[in-house]
């Protein structure tokens, strides 16, 4: 049974007979305009900053009439249908105290007026002034998927009179990355929303498993505040985690599995280029070196070949 049961039951007490025999007294209309107002579903903003009680009190000094007159029940009529278009409002969390004083002052509004105008043309003008002042609020922040609990993303909502969190989980996907053996990696715990400043950082690490499952994590490195970035020099593979924020209260969790493989191509390249300079030289091509020192050969045999026959011409 739900909490709004309650004000029924205590409308629905009326009809109770007081004395055994007595025929039970049905609630007033009052009270079941009262009542509508705390059904299901039925949340107007302005049932999250007033109670039915003072709406029935501001009723009877407006009308001037008692809450079984038809004038008072009209007024309270006239106020849950100006109240309901705005149970669709939604505000920033850090704007509630704002909304709040936006639809009292309208209640105070028609108070003031009552003895100046219609309650019809004061109630028009009140509602205005609502949506204007309303107009003028900054909207509330867009929740910034896929992940992360974002403060800076709740919501206030006149429908449900309650704080509400982006509908986004803590734990971020994992990401796969292809490294290799001979190659820093660096990771980066950042999120694409704001974050207070010199927030804590925990690194873990779970050896060769693709996972999310915290119990199966090592931790890496201390909370240190600031620590958003972490550089590794000979990866292993496994499942890095970064836990962004305090234990207790984290802001967001993202995950990044190492696909380790052997040395990157440009390094495997460069070696099988000098095994091929060693070992020996490609089919159809001549190493430059091997053409350096042919030439220096031929050089030095053509200077062998002078001096032999200089020395011939000379003996004869």
């Amino acid at each position: 049974m739900g909490w709004w049961w309650v004000p029924l039951m205590l409308v629905m007490a009326r009809w109770l007979p007081r004395k055994p025999g007595t025929q039970p007294r049905g609630p007033g209309l009052w009270q079941w305009v009262s009542l509508v107002f705390w059904l299901p579903g039925v949340h107007p903003c302005l049932l999250c900053f007033s109670h039915p009680i003072q709406l029935a009190r501001l009723c009877r000094d407006i009308t001037g009439a008692p809450r079984n007159d038809p004038r008072h029940r009209r007024c309270l009529e006239a106020l849950a249908r100006a109240a309901v278009p705005l149970a669709s409002v939604s505000v920033g969390s850090e704007q509630h105290e704002a909304l709040q004083e936006i639809v009292l002052e309208a209640l105070n509004f028609l108070e003031r007026e009552k003895d100046k105008k219609s309650f019809e043309v004061s109630l028009q003008e009140a509602v205005n002034t609502i949506w204007v002042k309303l107009s003028q609020l900054e909207e509330a922040r867009a929740c910034i998927p896929p992940c992360g609990y974002q403060p800076d993303s709740r919501v206030f909502q006149c429908a449900t009179c309650r704080i509400m969190d982006c509908k986004l989980p803590v734990d971020c996907p994992v990401q796969d990355m292809q490294v290799h053996t001979d190659e820093a990696v660096t990771l980066l715990c950042d999120v694409p929303f704001a974050i207070p400043p010199n927030l804590p950082v925990t690194w873990m690490f779970a050896k060769d498993l693709h996972t999310q499952d915290l119990a199966l994590f090592e931790e890496l490195e201390v909370a240190v505040e600031g620590l958003y970035m972490l550089t590794i020099q000979d990866p292993a593979p496994g499942t890095i985690a970064c836990h962004l924020g305090v234990p207790s209260e984290p802001l967001a969790r993202k995950y990044f599995y190492l696909n380790v493989s052997g040395g990157s191509v440009e390094a495997e390249e460069g070696l099988q280029a000098q095994f091929r300079a060693v070992l020996h030289w490609p089919h159809g091509r001549t190493s430059g070196s091997h053409m350096a020192f042919l030439g220096l050969g031929l050089a030095l045999g053509s200077t062998v070949l002078v001096l032999l026959l200089v020395r011939l011409l000379l003996t004869r």
